[in-house]
């Protein structure tokens, strides 16, 4: 397989064909990235196109640097920051039907999504991206913090925090981790 770096290297000097494999290698997990930071699918496509488009217009002058995947979340995550401080704040809280979990029931994904999507909403904003960067893409934590600007350890820290959180909140909902640690991994 050829590495990501070398793609955009490749695309940088007029191979399309390069593009294209970039481009469906990553077009989901970068797209789920945006679903689950901004919540609102309309606004996550108009980002993920931009997204793309920072990169293609980039690529002429693209320096490999530190992996792809670093790079490209880095635009990623600097498009949702500046979507979020653009915004005037909001008072609205929105609600969700708590309804517990029967494990009987485990075919019913819709109710078990719309559950973890509540409990990601309320994770702070530091804690759901690195959670969320963790989950969907292979950056590693020292990459994440590239990405995100923070030490390693904050990283480690906000993951910790974040997975935690999640479990507290899906307990609300009768949602028990097999392991009960903080390590879990989850699968939104």
């Amino acid at each position: 397989m050829i590495a990501d770096e070398s793609l955009m290297l490749s695309y940088g000097k007029g191979d399309a064909g390069s593009f294209d494999v970039l481009y469906h290698r990553h077009k989901g997990a970068l797209y789920r990235y945006f679903v689950r930071q901004v919540s609102n699918q309309d606004l996550a496509h108009d980002l993920y196109q931009e997204c793309w488009s920072k990169i293609i217009k980039a690529s002429a002058t693209y320096m490999q640097q530190s992996k792809w995947t670093t790079w490209a979340y880095r635009i990623a995550h600097n498009l949702v920051i500046d979507h979020y401080r653009g915004l005037k704040p909001v008072e609205a809280e929105q609600d969700i039907e708590i309804q517990s979990y029967d494990p009987s029931l485990a075919h019913d994904q819709d109710i078990l999504a719309k559950q973890l999507k509540h409990c990601m909403g309320n994770l702070p904003a530091v804690q759901l991206e690195v959670f969320i960067l963790s989950q969907e893409t292979d950056l590693t934590l020292k990459m994440i913090s590239d990405v995100v600007g923070a030490s390693h350890e904050a990283i480690k820290t906000r993951l910790r925090y974040a997975k935690t959180a999640l479990q507290d909140c899906l307990s609300i909902f009768g949602i028990h981790s097999s392991n009960n640690t903080a390590s879990s991994e989850f699968r939104p």
